[in-house]
């Protein structure tokens, strides 16, 4: 039996995002209402819900807030922030207190920026952005006891395959260093942009794996790819290889754009676990191999023309779509069910996914099948209490 816990009257206005910490004991929440709340767990008897406590709670940005991530705990109390405002904040505690002051503001976006995660720690004080104007962003710190000093390290263009590779520090904790107002980014809370903006997908997910090279998952736009990027310090980010929706005939003018990506834990595993859900109401699950470096690339090693980044891949990769689920489309009264997300364990054995028919499901493979055969391991819906 699935335990669960409500927290009432969170948000004045619709719950974007909601991500534990790295111990899963506090609970950050952000919303259509452009405010942050961090929940803690309270500690309570096994047998009982979950009681969670609001620590603090503070306006954010300036136009409603789309996703929040967590930074590595080795790293402080940091959180990460992406806003309709085409901003992205860092949040760092006050030493002693329950409150968070602003450390960097990123503001090199030209559209809404959809979601932000923080890298494994093993490659560093790492952040990757994805916005609507089609750009993938990589900042790191430059140091890791000043949170008011980062770089953009590296970007890509999904939409124009163009690549950028600034090195310029591009954020300051700071606001205006006159004592002015910050920059009033009100006004560009809803950019242009028509169906794009309604109806597309912006996710990411980085390669959970901390000994191998840097990889992230992205989806941009109304596309039914996932693009996989790898990123070096020696070479410009390139897109080494894609996963494609299996051909279907759905019905005219159906919407097969991907909205979720969740990279899995590889715990031991010798291939790593892709998770996608799309407006089409499908979970699907893609076993994916990198059967090593691909030598056939250039001779002399160097980059290929980077006008063509899937020219540069040095990794051999093949997928596999080991599950596909369609339980979120076709559940009771809906017609057009849509999956908004979907987000892997910490050991990467059971996946979660979230759908418009207001449910979360849960996603297990069996005990002998080595990861070929999944099955729902329960479900819970708004009408559980």
């Amino acid at each position: 039996m699935l335990q669960t816990g409500l927290i009432n009257d969170a948000h004045s206005d619709l719950v974007t995002c909601a991500v534990y910490d790295f111990y899963g004991t506090r609970l950050a929440t952000c919303g259509l209402d452009q405010k942050i709340c961090i929940w803690a767990l309270s500690t309570t008897a096994i047998d009982s819900s979950p009681q969670w406590s609001l620590q603090t709670e503070w306006k954010a940005h300036q136009a409603p807030i789309a996703s929040l991530s967590w930074a590595h705990p080795q790293f402080g109390d940091v959180l990460a922030s992406a806003s309709f405002d085409r901003t992205v904040r860092i949040w760092e505690k006050v030493p002693g207190e329950k409150t968070y002051n602003e450390s960097a503001l990123f503001l090199d976006f030209c559209g809404s920026v959809r979601q932000v995660e923080f890298a494994p720690a093993g490659y560093g004080l790492r952040l990757a952005t994805v916005a609507t104007d089609g750009w993938v962003r990589v900042y790191e710190c430059l140091d890791w006891n000043r949170l008011d000093l980062w770089a953009l390290a590296d970007a890509l263009d999904l939409e124009r395959k163009g690549v950028e590779r600034p090195s310029a520090v591009t954020a300051q904790g700071e606001k205006d260093k006159d004592g002015g107002e910050e920059e009033d980014r009100s006004s560009v809370a809803n950019p242009p942009g028509g169906s794009k903006e309604a109806d597309g997908g912006w996710s990411l997910s980085w390669c959970k794996d901390p000994y191998g090279p840097s990889f992230l998952a992205v989806v941009v736009g109304q596309c039914s790819s996932v693009n996989i990027i790898q990123f070096s310090p020696s070479r410009s980010p390139n897109i080494i290889f894609k996963l494609d929706l299996p051909p279907s005939s759905p019905p005219p003018n159906t919407n097969r754009t991907i909205t979720s990506v969740s990279w899995a834990p590889s715990c031991g595993r010798s291939y790593h676990l892709i998770a996608t859900g799309d407006r089409e109401g499908h979970v699907r699950i893609w076993r994916v191999d990198d059967q090593g470096e691909d030598t056939t690339g250039d001779e002399d090693g160097g980059d290929t023309d980077e006008d063509e980044p899937g020219r540069q891949s040095r990794h051999s990769w093949s997928a596999k779509l080991v599950a596909d689920f369609d339980d979120h489309a076709n559940a009771p009264g809906m017609t057009d069910g849509v999956v908004g997300k979907v987000e892997w364990n910490v050991t990467g054995t059971i996946l979660s996914s979230s759908g418009s028919d207001g449910r979360v499901r849960l996603w297990k493979a069996t005990t002998t099948s080595a990861g070929r055969i999944w099955r729902i391991a329960g479900s819970v819906g708004v009408e559980q209490r």
